[in-house]
């Protein structure tokens, strides 16, 4: 079942939402609330429009006809929103972590929609401003990750169109009752048509579409993730560090069932617009991380080639197979595997976008965003995910494993990790331990 954010804001008043991360552009929020449930509906069954539904053009699938609430189980997701400025006070009015704890280097509370700093009025005021818009689906990786474009609802331009309307005829009226000296004084203090229409269209641009990236439901390791920084700490992962807590928490991740979505990708059940290539063994996507590409659904491939956005190119490859979740895990029996990954996914990137070999990287991050053996392909100009603490060359990671089959499940290999986090955590406990 596949949900979108409407379907859960729809749940208020039991939603609570806190502001994660917000910049000028980007803003992460938390939801916590009932899980959504399927039901069946005779509107959905017949094509019927829903009551809710203001006739909008521009509405994507209406789930709320086929869902609904549940009063018995409370859950997470994340909203990541790709905002322009003037949002930007709004979504970020509810931290989930004040300034003093933020200086004292108090992590954020994990379950802090509870907690003294939750403000309910101004989570109140970010689910009446998302209701505004309606939410069309544009694609899905699995079973909680879905991307949306939000669309501002027929009403939300009414109320704006009036309100703009109703302000100049006021002071149109205003300054043709004064006097004739003082009209002519007020004459340029108040827009003519021309101003009026121009300043009309840029304030309806604050009310504009925006990209929404939605995780329901998330998993403790994906909020961890999302949780506003307290900074980072350098590890040295030694084996002995790896055999005893990192290794088990990896497992404990891919038994917890939050990797599973990578299957549907696997078998071409979702993202199918975003397929580069399908080998036996692999797959290569377009990265969800490469924002300036074209929209894959409605955008004809051959515009692809040569198109300005390749400065952000971003791709993956996916391996098939389970049982390879880390840098760690790679012998010289998947030199192969590697070789053959990073061909094909040149060859794609040349065919498709006419991007020469030369100007592309291959990378493997370590520690990985998730635990199922992927690289990365980026241009030399995309600087994103390739610090020196995190990405390794494949072409070093080969010409390691040919040296030596052992060379990834011996060495120290050293990453940074946000203070506070989960892996983290377990981490420091181990090596309080040691001492």
């Amino acid at each position: 079942m596949q949900i979108d954010p409407l379907s859960i804001l729809a749940s208020n008043p039991d939603c609570k939402i806190q502001s994660l991360t917000v910049s000028d552009q980007h803003a992460t929020l938390l939801l916590s609330h009932p899980e959504i449930v399927e039901r069946y509906d005779d509107n959905v069954k017949n094509n019927e429009p829903s009551e809710e539904n203001d006739g909008d053009e521009t509405s994507g699938k209406n789930y709320s006809n086929t869902q609904e609430v549940s009063k018995r189980t409370t859950v997470q997701s994340l909203l990541k929103l790709t905002i322009i400025p003037f949002h930007k006070a709004i979504l970020g009015s509810n931290p989930i972590i004040s300034i003093k704890d933020r200086e004292n280097g108090i992590p954020p509370e994990r379950n802090s929609s509870t907690s003294d700093n939750f403000d309910p009025k101004a989570s109140d005021d970010i689910s009446s401003f998302l209701q505004q818009y309606n939410y069309c689906l544009k694609s899905e990786s699995g079973a909680e990750y879905s991307y949306h474009e939000a669309f501002p609802t027929r009403n939300l331009l009414n109320k704006v169109i009036n309100v703009e309307v109703n302000n100049h005829y006021n002071n149109r009226m205003e300054s043709q009752s004064t006097t004739s000296k003082i009209h002519d004084e007020n004459e340029n203090k108040f827009p003519k048509e021309d101003s009026f229409i121009s300043q009309l269209h840029s304030t309806i641009s604050k009310f504009g579409a925006f990209n929404v990236e939605l995780i329901s439901p998330a998993t403790p390791y994906q909020i961890s993730r999302a949780m506003p920084s307290l900074g980072h700490t350098l590890i040295q992962e030694t084996p002995s560090l790896y055999k005893n807590v990192v290794q088990p928490f990896i497992q404990n991740v891919i038994d917890s069932g939050s990797i599973s979505w990578i299957q549907n990708l696997i078998e071409v059940k979702k993202e199918k617009e975003r397929l580069l290539v399908n080998h036996e063994e692999f797959i290569i996507n377009i990265d969800t991380k490469w924002r300036s590409h074209p929209p894959p659904l409605t955008t004809p491939r051959e515009e692809w080639l040569n198109h300005p956005s390749t400065v952000d190119l971003y791709c993956l490859g996916i391996v098939k197979a389970s049982g390879i979740a880390t840098l760690r895990d790679l012998r010289q029996k998947h030199v192969p595997l590697l070789k053959s990954m990073a061909e094909e996914g040149l060859s794609a990137i040349k065919r498709v976008y006419g991007v020469d070999n030369d100007q592309i990287r291959i990378f493997i991050h370590y520690q990985p965003q998730f635990y199922h053996f992927h690289i990365h392909f980026t241009r030399l100009e995309n600087e994103v995910g390739c610090s020196v603490e995190r990405g390794h060359l494949v072409s070093d990671v080969l010409q390691n494993l040919e040296i030596d089959d052992e060379c990834y499940c011996k060495r120290i290999i050293s990453y940074k990790l946000l203070k506070g986090s989960p892996l983290e955590n377990l981490i420091q406990m181990y090596s309080y331990d040691e001492v």
